[in-house]
């Protein structure tokens, strides 16, 4: 068993890190030349690309920080697969600068959008296998996310398949990801020992 303060700890440390760390890319172009208040707007303007990509990876990773803190009453012990999980978590964490930079600065290719949508993939996944092995007490009050997790599975399956056709405007697909609370409204929320009994566990 590992105490969980200290996963915690690492936890926060790390989104941190990486929620700055995205910013770092929305900056003027080397070699900018501004004399002119047009200089200054039509370089503010060639900013505005770079902030969709900033915009949605803070976004995602506040959600996930979120995720991750809601719902802890108890500071107890963590197994083994908790922890190792969680640490697969954050380590995709520290790449959403990367998948952001790359999506940044190259977001009319594909393969940008494919590294971008399997980074997010990730992070969902991860927080939701490490959430089944969170300590019996939180499992049974907080849900595990599951539906949110295959809206963005799907959400994720339309960016894809929009990739091949229009890369302008397939990151929309992950609008359907604010579906979420009516789909959960729909089916309603579900209890991890509920997925466990029906998928078996990973």
């Amino acid at each position: 068993m590992y105490p969980r303060h200290r996963l915690d700890a690492l936890a926060d440390g790390i989104y941190g890190v990486a929620m700055t760390l995205l910013v770092l890319d929305i900056r003027f172009s080397d070699g900018a030349v501004i004399r002119t208040d047009g200089d200054l707007i039509a370089q503010l303007v060639n900013l505005i690309p770079k902030f969709g990509p900033y915009a949605l990876s803070f976004w995602v990773l506040s959600g996930r920080w979120r995720a991750m803190v809601f719902g802890r009453t108890s500071h107890e012990p963590v197994s083994g697969a908790y922890v190792s999980w969680s640490l697969w978590h954050l380590f995709l964490v520290t790449m959403m600068p990367l998948s952001t930079l790359v999506i940044g600065r190259y977001g009319s290719l594909a393969p940008s959008i494919w590294l971008y949508t399997a980074n997010l993939v990730g992070l969902w996944l991860t927080t939701w296998l490490a959430s089944r092995r969170a300590p019996a007490a939180e499992r049974e009050q907080v849900d595990d996310n599951f539906i949110g997790t295959i809206v963005m599975l799907v959400a994720s399956a339309v960016v894809l398949a929009l990739s091949f056709l229009d890369t302008a405007w397939a990151t929309l697909g992950f609008l359907l990801t604010a579906l979420t609370p009516l789909v959960e409204r729909r089916f309603g929320r579900r209890k991890p020992g509920v997925v466990a009994r029906r998928l078996g566990d990973i």
